[in-house]
């Protein structure tokens, strides 16, 4: 069983306590909401350990070593995963976020960890990544491919910081080969479009996208009448906000009303953060479009294996195995390994 402690510098640090701290109740303003959704869990040992072994994991299937290496995760929300591979022992551990918010929540918490942790944490595009050439020795992104808007973008900008033999470690949990995963996220994506509650299994939204091109729409252009905005709401589906304000502001000097109409079935956009709601992948077609970009690529489907030993040998087992052709129509997620070709 992974545990909570690392070895780093000659110190023993318990990143229980630092997380305990991290997650001290009167901290909370300072962060973004975001970081208590999605990383709370991780006040308690047994999820603490399970990220820490999911986190690992991803390099021991690359059969790289974390010691020694530069490191980039990209897509990184609030940058945690950086700190366990920093104290694991790599060279340096990066994080690129798209949103400016969770970096500033990342400076907020970072004194909580050794000064010296060679941790950097920054803003920026994936598929714009504010690094030089052969800069990195693994890249990996972790349920953060499914956001990509330029996805072409990110493949050529991973094969330009990547150093030769370098490898890219992608892992996400949405299998567009599996097709009751494709079935449930069309219902997900109206949902998130126009708001529909969708199967009941989902989680209500506190606000669809069609409503955020609204208030969008409604707060530049106040002389609108709601007709005319909810008419310009639904025809400017898949853009962000710099765009809908773009051919709203044409609509006025125009009159060319915008024709943007969401078609059941695709991947939504997020107004805000310019980024696909969840895109699905068929890992076979990704890995076949991968290496036209220069990588050896390998995909698996991923069946779990953070949550404990025995159920890690047995979707280990099912990872390793049996062909991934023949598995992965029944995985939620998918793994893939790329490595840069020499």
């Amino acid at each position: 069983m992974k545990s909570t402690t690392f070895q780093w510098q000659g110190q023993q640090y318990d990143v229980a306590q630092l997380m305990g701290e991290l997650f001290a109740p009167e901290r909370r303003q300072q962060y973004d909401p975001q970081l208590w959704q999605q990383f709370g869990h991780l006040r308690k040992k047994r999820f603490l350990r399970r990220y820490r072994r999911h986190v690992e994991s991803l390099l021991a299937l690359a059969m790289v070593p974390i010691a020694g290496q530069d490191i980039l995760d990209c897509g990184a929300d609030f940058g945690l995963p950086s700190i366990f591979l920093a104290l694991a022992g790599a060279k340096t551990a990066h994080s690129l976020e798209p949103e400016q918010n969770y970096v500033d929540t990342f400076d907020a918490f970072r004194a909580i960890f050794p000064a010296d942790l060679p941790v950097f944490v920054r803003q920026g595009d994936a598929a714009a990544m504010p690094y030089e050439d052969n800069s990195f020795d693994v890249i990996l992104t972790m349920d953060a491919i499914s956001h990509c808007r330029d996805i072409t973008g990110f493949f050529k900008e991973t094969c330009r910081v990547l150093r030769p033999g370098g490898v890219l470690i992608v892992a996400d949990s949405h299998n567009g080969a599996n097709p009751w995963q494709v079935k449930r996220m069309r219902r997900r994506w109206a949902m998130l479009e126009n708001g529909r509650e969708g199967s009941g299994h989902h989680r209500p939204i506190a606000k669809s996208f069609l409503q955020q091109r609204r208030e969008i729409i409604s707060e530049a252009f106040p002389f609108l009448n709601q007709d005319v905005v909810d008419s310009l709401a639904r025809g400017t589906s898949g853009l962000s906000r710099g765009e809908t304000l773009a051919v709203v502001h044409y609509f006025t000097d125009t009159g060319a009303k915008p024709q943007h109409f969401y078609q059941h079935g695709t991947c939504p956009i997020d107004p805000v953060t310019n980024q696909y709601a969840t895109l699905l992948f068929n890992p076979l077609k990704l890995r076949d479009e991968m290496a036209y970009y220069g990588f050896d690529v390998q995909a698996y489907a991923y069946f779990g294996g953070s949550r404990s030993n025995r159920i890690a040998k047995v979707n280990n087992w099912l990872t390793h195995k049996v062909p991934t052709r023949l598995t992965i129509w029944l995985a939620n997620a998918f793994r893939i390994v790329a490595r840069k070709k020499v």
